[in-house]
């Protein structure tokens, strides 16, 4: 008579717990999936260590971090929700997350959140992922722009580089004066796409009637800003790939020794120095230039719980976790980012410079702080009224409308849909 083979002893109790209904031990109660925007290699091990010490602090919970490309993040995003696989928590930035908040997809972090949570952070970072009264991020970082520029290049050109652009004019005349003197493109503007009305409002120019329910911005004044710049492409004093490629190209160019100056969040500036070494060596900083009114775009990154989460009580519960005064405080130590906590941004550590073109650049983009604003235009339709500015934009840069035509036609089309 043939004998059964003995069942494992270990395998006979994790059948009865399981029948039991009990946890078994080293299997996660929670499993949350978390996903951050173009953070990986350089800060890996900062987000392995939030995550590990999240772990530590609530044991049955487990953490899977994914890291995805800023230009794939929507596409991303979007078909993981139509299939069902959503993340649990997500790192968007204002514009997707207003965009999401009017689908309806996220969670309402003002039901979310208690009261003494939210007072933690500066009230207009909070309102910065706000869609009809409604919050729909928990801020996490802000990235006010700095001028970063190459010293050699300003030398050949025969620029001071002690005397950087400090307004949107120098900057344009700078720019034109090295590529006309070392035939290597100035600079690359952020005026492509939707970073055009950014541009407008940093000049006094505005999107919306004061009561947000016409379009406005194809005053002769708006139309003049983008003539401007449509001409200095047409003279090729910046490249055709600003318009396809924006900061992402922009950075690659600076990078390679192949722009002059760069307009970017202080964090870019470690990819200067990953990428190559010796233009991070002859890299100066110095405060965004200026327009007309005198404020700067402060672009604000937030964490996103989508309502398809599995565990939305955990996920914010995470949420807070990684945008805590101490994780935010360790993040900006290792990169030029300001923090979105009021105890945070207290700590003397952010008036302190440094010998480092990003230390430097961390006090210049704390000092720009009561000159920021988050300008993310918020409107209902948002993507459908995006892509007719996009499409404006680009029709006027390659010819196919003028200036005024395209500004025409958007606003026509913004108004028929607000």
């Amino acid at each position: 008579m043939r004998r059964r083979a003995a069942v494992p002893a270990v395998v006979l109790t994790l059948v009865l717990l399981a029948l039991a209904g009990l946890p078994v031990r080293g299997a996660p109660a929670v499993a949350l999936e978390f996903w951050t925007i173009s953070l990986q290699p350089f800060f890996t091990d900062y987000v392995n260590g939030v995550i590990a010490a999240y772990e530590r602090a609530r044991p049955g919970v487990k953490i899977r971090w994914v890291d995805v490309q800023f230009a794939a993040i929507e596409q991303k995003l979007l078909a993981s929700l139509a299939g069902g696989v959503a993340p649990d928590v997500v790192n968007l930035n204002t514009e997707l997350s207003v965009r999401l908040a009017e689908q309806g997809v996220l969670v309402d972090m003002d039901a979310a959140v208690p009261a003494a949570e939210k007072a933690r952070y500066f009230e207009g970072l909070w309102a910065a992922a706000r869609f009809r009264g409604r919050t729909y991020g928990i801020p996490w970082y802000v990235t006010p722009n700095v001028l970063a520029y190459n010293v050699a290049l300003y030398r050949r050109a025969g620029l001071n580089p002690n005397d950087p652009p400090s307004t949107e004019d120098e900057l344009i005349a700078h720019a034109r004066t090295i590529k006309d003197r070392t035939k290597i493109y100035g600079f690359m503007p952020n005026v492509d796409s939707v970073r055009l009305m950014h541009r407008f409002q940093e000049n006094g120019l505005p999107i919306l009637s004061p009561d947000g329910k016409r379009a406005v911005f194809n005053s002769p004044a708006h139309v003049a800003y983008l003539e401007r710049y449509v001409q200095l492409f047409k003279q090729d004093y910046f490249p055709e790939d600003t318009l396809r490629r924006g900061y992402l190209g922009a950075t690659e160019r600076y990078s390679a020794g192949q722009l002059g100056i760069l307009v970017t969040g202080p964090q870019f500036l470690l990819r200067v120095k990953h990428d190559n070494p010796e233009v991070y060596a002859q890299t100066f900083v110095a405060p965004y230039p200026k327009g007309k009114a005198r404020v700067i775009h402060l672009p604000t990154m937030t964490v996103s719980v989508p309502k398809a989460s599995k565990a939305p009580r955990e996920a914010v519960d995470f949420a807070l976790f990684v945008t805590n005064d101490q994780n935010q405080l360790e993040f900006a130590r290792q990169v030029v980012i300001l923090p979105s906590t009021r105890g945070a941004a207290a700590h003397p550590f952010f008036k302190q410079g440094g010998a480092t073109p990003e230390e430097k650049a961390r006090k210049i983009a704390a000092a720009e702080l009561p000159l920021a604003r988050d300008l993310t235009v918020v409107v209902p339709n948002a993507t459908e009224l995006y892509r007719v500015f996009r499409e404006a934009v680009e029709s006027a840069f390659y010819g196919k409308m003028s200036p005024r035509e395209a500004l025409d036609w958007a606003v026509k089309q913004w108004n028929a849909r607000l």
